[in-house]
């Protein structure tokens, strides 16, 4: 079909998309290729308009991210709605300039086009290979090619049916155990198929200047994280706190560089930022928020890790303390012993014991406390919180507060049992 057959207008094809530099003609060829339901939908209407909301705020940091509608000539069809993903500088400077840090994590075009181009490989070559893994489809793709192309990415619309759970609510413990059902999914995988799993480039994706930037962002997000506090609760932190602070770096370095190529250990895919933003669940037929996961997305920090990134990340910044311990308790002992079944079963061997399965996880946790320290500013960025009393914020303010606290008195206590070195200043 020939671009005047697809619009209305007969160059609209060949003007960009409201987001970015995408033409119009690009995307509707992706969905024509690739998405039958847009084909059923469109039928043998024309194209009247596309336009994109962005919806970035919270939901993109590296991108802009933008609710596209696709309007047609028969107004009495609906749009048809996808999401068009759009890498580029000015979320992540937008999102840092509400934090007041604007001057502390920049980066360039060409750093960010490693993550963005690192998901299109993920959807394209890798995604559909995991067996029952719950992401959004995707529909077309482009890799950022600084100076020469713009990336994009074009992706099913979840929200008509899905919805994700607000950072200050938390998940509860069904909705946990299905989001680590998915990692689970990566692990059992990689697992089972190392030989392709050491072909695939997954690095690691922080650099040592994002590592510095972590360090200041952490320092930076005390005056904040103190707000949400108790004064008695956090004397007892304080000291500790800081001292792991100043060693972030060397923190960082050792659970992303050296745990997963560390003796006695395995290398998993791991995803690398699950927490609750990027999980949308099932709406039940009151609309309400169920415990069926839709789908996990932003795979742009994709790596290989440990069995320890993955869980710690999904239990640290998004199950409440009581959920968080009980599955440490009583669930993580389970998830090993699926996967070691799994290989059984398939004639391999478990590599890995489970003293060092809960060590991976407990040294990943002491790194994802400490990044809680600042997350919560960003976490928080779409919500109208007040600073002043408020009925509502001030419990919401004091849940997160003890989720934090509780996560750093047990990061010191993992600290002091693994690594005691961690809570020496190293200023």
């Amino acid at each position: 079909m020939t671009a005047s057959e697809f619009f209305c207008e007969e160059d609209y094809g060949f003007k960009y998309f409201v987001g970015g530099k995408i033409t119009h003609q690009w995307i509707i060829d992706c969905l024509e290729k690739n998405d039958d339901d847009f084909m059923k939908h469109r039928s043998d209407s024309k194209i009247k308009k596309i336009d994109g909301i962005d919806i970035s705020d919270g939901k993109g940091f590296l991108s802009k991210v933008f609710k596209t509608s696709i309007y047609f000539d028969d107004e009495k069809k609906a749009p048809y709605y996808v999401i068009v993903k759009i890498p580029g500088e000015e979320s992540m400077k937008e999102c840092m300039k509400k934090q007041n840090a604007d001057d502390t994590l920049n980066l360039e075009l060409d750093k960010i086009s490693v993550f963005h181009n690192k998901e299109c490989y993920f959807y394209n070559n890798v995604a559909s290979k995991i067996n029952d893994l719950k992401y959004p489809k995707c529909y077309g793709s482009k890799d950022l090619i600084v100076g020469k192309q713009a990336g994009a990415l074009i992706m099913k619309f979840l929200g008509s049916d899905s919805v994700t759970v607000p950072f200050y609510r938390s998940l509860n413990i069904y909705q946990t155990k299905s989001v680590l059902d998915e990692a689970y999914k990566l692990q059992e995988y990689s697992l089972l198929n190392q030989d392709v799993l050491t072909k695939i480039n997954l690095e690691q994706p922080f650099y040592e200047d994002i590592m510095k930037s972590f360090s200041d962002l952490a320092r930076k997000g005390i005056p904040t994280l103190k707000k949400y506090i108790l004064k008695g609760m956090w004397s007892e932190i304080e000291n500790d706190l800081d001292n792991m602070i100043s060693n972030y770096i060397k923190i960082m370095k050792h659970v992303y560089i050296e745990l997963p190529k560390s003796n006695d250990n395995v290398t998993v895919m791991t995803h690398g930022d699950m927490w609750t933003n990027n999980f949308m669940f099932k709406v039940d037929s009151d609309g309400n928020c169920s415990n069926n996961l839709s789908a996990v997305f932003d795979w742009q920090t994709v790596f290989k890790g440990t069995t320890g990134h993955d869980i710690s990340r999904i239990l640290a910044t998004c199950a409440p303390i009581d959920v968080r311990r009980e599955i440490e308790k009583d669930y993580l002992p389970v998830f090993y012993e699926r996967l070691k079944d799994s290989l059984t079963k398939n004639g391999k061997e478990m590599k890995i014991s489970f003293e060092n399965f809960m060590n991976n996880y407990k040294l990943c946790f002491v790194d994802q406390s400490l990044m809680m320290t600042f997350a919560i500013g960003f976490a928080l960025q779409e919500y109208n919180v007040q600073e002043e009393s408020d009925y509502i914020w001030d419990v919401r303010k004091f849940n997160i507060g003890i989720r934090i606290y509780y996560n750093i008195v047990d990061a010191i206590k993992i600290c002091k049992e693994l690594r005691p070195d961690w809570l020496q200043n190293n200023q």
